[in-house]
């Protein structure tokens, strides 16, 4: 089974992210990496995000030192990834289950 790398660039989507999450994480298909690209200067919800990185291994977060965009930061993503596959999702994005 081939890795999936899932890069979801963040930016002040807290009322969002837990449900676009959790449509990753709840995929029949398991093999995948979320790597979380927080893109937010102020680095107030990124505490927030850290709580869904302990819960699970596979997720990893990137932390930008000023806002660069969703661009650069899906480019930081890529320059990260393992996996043979890159899937973009957006921090606000759900996923059916299959």
């Amino acid at each position: 089974m081939s890795l999936v790398t899932i890069i979801m660039p963040y930016f002040k989507k807290k009322s969002f992210f837990e449900e676009s999450l959790n449509s990753v994480m709840n995929q029949t298909y398991k093999n995948f990496e979320v790597i979380i690209i927080y893109d937010d200067a102020d680095k107030t919800e990124l505490s927030f995000l850290t709580k869904f990185q302990l819960k699970d291994k596979r997720i990893k977060i990137l932390v930008n030192d000023t806002n660069l965009g969703a661009g650069y930061s899906r480019n930081r993503g890529l320059d990260e990834s393992k996996g043979k596959y890159i899937a973009f999702f957006d921090s606000d994005d759900i996923w059916e289950k299959e």
